[in-house]
């Protein structure tokens, strides 16, 4: 069985790939993070690929984050015919943007100097097909047509039609023996992914917002029995994967307006700066920025509320009624480590580097001023901080 996601086929299991990779000749690229060697989902690829008597290139890559990352990569890549991805987030767009570089036009373009840090990717065509098969949960990569890459010292967004793989696989397999640590990490993506939307717009409540509540109370429903267990059965991770993939959906971007999920922003700043994981920083700021939305009107105030009240109804364990002190309080349950304390000039480094490559007069944080981002950046959850975030 699979599904279509825009331009991306969806296929539940790895048994497809052996079809994909005999239809042509020449040699088939496996890219995987060289931490996987042990992971059973990178195992069956390679034997299933193996098998089907195809010409198989190994390319184990190390750590991948930067453009340049990508390039090397697109080097490796140059004469096969097909490329199958296996890793994490970071690894699977490093594959995708590593075949969007070998484009001459989008690679002057990534790599051009400007004051922005979402980049517009020409629609150019791939040169050779992408199987994207995830061992993460949580991030969608996918099936997306975005990527976070790290150029010229800033960590930047790329996004264009062309980057979204033509192929996903998913497999529990892949994500058997993920730590507890990122299986809550991946639940409460897949959450603010389809929460962020609802408490960003200014509109009137619509299908959408209850659409994706129910999304979201579902994955909080199954995130309390991870808690319980310290560990996700195969049929939770596959439940997870699908409920990933569903927020790349039509159903959950109707009604929305660019750019309403302004904290992913500030939130992919600070991950940068203090050297943090993206979800450790987006996590930590979420209390403030709550906050900060239910202090802006009423109407943001009742989209707040109701979203947490959607997310506290699913969870069994007692936390706090206000948003912001309750999702502070469910971190703590969650074992969520705080955000190191940013000092001053962490702060100031942060806001200025947000207001110069989102803000200023760009779109993706317009209503949010020097002041905003600094009294965020100071509620932030962190180690010298408590559940309690202080108003005004």
């Amino acid at each position: 069985m699979s599904t279509l996601i825009n331009r991306c086929r969806v296929h539940r299991g790895l048994d497809v790939l052996p079809e994909l990779a005999t239809d042509g000749a020449g040699p088939v690229a496996l890219a995987h993070d060289a931490a996987l060697d042990s992971n059973p989902g990178l195992a069956e690829c390679r034997r299933l690929l193996a098998d089907s008597g195809v010409e198989v290139r190994p390319l184990p890559v190390h750590r991948p984050r930067t453009l340049a990352d990508a390039e090397t990569l697109a080097d490796r890549l140059a004469g096969t015919r097909l490329v199958v991805a296996v890793g994490g987030g970071s690894l699977l767009d490093t594959a995708k943007l590593a075949l969007a570089v070998a484009d001459p036009l989008t690679a002057r373009i990534v790599a051009a100097p400007q004051r922005s840090g979402w980049v517009i990717g020409p629609d150019r065509p791939r040169p050779v097909p992408l199987v994207a098969v995830p061992t993460t949960l949580g991030t969608a990569a996918e099936a997306s047509n975005i990527v976070s890459f790290v150029h010229g010292g800033q960590k930047r967004a790329l996004t264009g039609l062309a980057l979204q793989p033509d192929v996903a696989l998913l497999d529990a397999r892949c994500t058997a023996g993920l730590s507890g640590q990122l299986l809550v990490e991946g639940c409460l993506e897949i959450i603010l992914r389809s929460v962020g939307p609802v408490v960003g717009s200014e509109g009137p409540w619509t299908d959408t917002d209850d659409h994706a509540l129910r999304q979201a109370a579902r994955v909080a429903g199954v995130l309390s029995d991870i808690r319980g267990t310290g560990t996700a059965t195969a049929a939770q991770r596959a439940e997870l994967a699908d409920l990933s993939l569903a927020t790349r959906r039509v159903e959950l971007l109707r009604d929305r307006m660019p750019f309403t999920v302004k904290v992913w922003f500030l939130a992919n700043n600070l991950s940068h700066h203090l050297g943090v994981r993206k979800m450790t920083a987006l996590a930590n700021l979420l209390p403030a920025y709550w906050s900060h939305l239910a202090d802006r009107s009423a109407v943001a105030a009742q989209r707040v509320g109701r979203t947490w009240s959607a997310l506290r109804a699913a969870t069994p364990a007692a936390v706090p009624a206000d948003p912001a002190e309750g999702f502070a309080a469910w971190l703590d349950l969650l074992g969520v480590a705080p955000a190191p304390v940013p000092g001053d000039v962490d702060i100031e480094t942060v806001v200025r580097s947000c207001l110069r490559m989102w803000g200023g007069g760009l779109p993706m944080l317009a209503g949010l001023g020097a002041e905003d981002l600094r009294r965020m950046l100071g509620q932030l959850r962190s180690a010298h901080s408590d559940s309690r975030v202080p108003r005004g």
